[in-house]
């Protein structure tokens, strides 16, 4: 962990069971349990935040640019939409 201030304390209560694998795991990467919930915490609600947006919005864009190539004359080319979902 990089060396910064920790100004905030949040009490929190675990199932014995799952303190112990949390203590497993600490002792197993050479961490500490704190550690192991504070990056835990990063990469299930800070992290996908930070891209999430930018995502949905290239997503929203090539939505938008295959809309226009498949629409003809208000009608929608159920093939190529189908071809097109593939690809993902």
């Amino acid at each position: 962990m990089c060396m910064r201030m920790l100004n905030r304390r949040a009490h929190i209560l675990f199932e014995a069971e799952d303190y112990q694998l949390l203590e497993a795991e600490a002792v197993e990467k050479d961490s500490s349990v704190g550690e192991l919930v504070r990056l835990a915490v990063k990469r299930v609600y800070v992290e996908p935040k930070d891209g999430k947006m930018e995502a949905r919005g290239k997503a929203f864009e090539a939505l938008l640019k295959f809309q226009k190539k498949t629409r003809q004359k208000g009608r929608v080319d159920y093939k190529e939409l189908i071809e097109y979902g593939r690809k993902y």
